[in-house]
């Protein structure tokens, strides 16, 4: 999926999940933006994308040490990280709705990137074989098509939030 996709499903994952958490507004905000963020981050080990581009060294460096879909597109990884910030910042709301809505947006990643006949390996570090659901070609209708989708739902979540 091209970057803006995943820019529209991180933010609908971190609206979806302030919803069914029922965040308070200033948290449910946060969510979102951090869903966002998230929906971007797996794509730091792409030397072409614009999360890497925009990070300067960061991006960089990251780009060029770790393979695409590579470790950065497993599921593992994030688990453990959001374990650890989560366990790190106990009495957070506002941190932990940063953490849960940055990670809900990396697994919309993961997920969108699985319906890619190039896939990803969901299983590591069990096995390194991707996973593929769908023959989905990265820019292609389809492609566009959950963009779309994708936004609007995170505004139908949104007016749900508010309302």
């Amino acid at each position: 999926m091209v970057g803006k996709t995943h820019l529209c499903a991180g933010v609908c994952a971190g609206t979806a999940f302030a919803l069914w958490a029922d965040l308070p507004l200033a948290q449910a905000g946060i969510a979102a933006a951090a869903g966002l963020i998230g929906g971007v981050i797996p794509d730091l080990d792409h030397r072409k994308s614009k999360v890497t581009q925009k990070t300067g060294l960061f991006g960089f460096f990251s780009s060029h040490l770790l393979k695409h879909r590579g470790i950065l597109h497993t599921p593992i990884i994030y688990i453990i990280l959001s374990a650890i910030l989560t366990l790190s910042f106990e009495d957070s709301p506002m941190i932990h709705a940063a953490i849960f809505g940055a990670f809900v947006g990396e697994l919309s990643h993961l997920f969108l990137d699985m319906l890619n006949p190039s896939g990803i390996p969901l299983l590591w570090p069990i096995t390194r074989k991707r996973i593929s659901l769908l023959p989905i070609q990265t820019g292609g209708k389809m492609d566009r098509a959950i963009g779309v989708l994708a936004l609007c739902l995170a505004a139908w979540f949104t007016v749900q939030i508010l309302f």
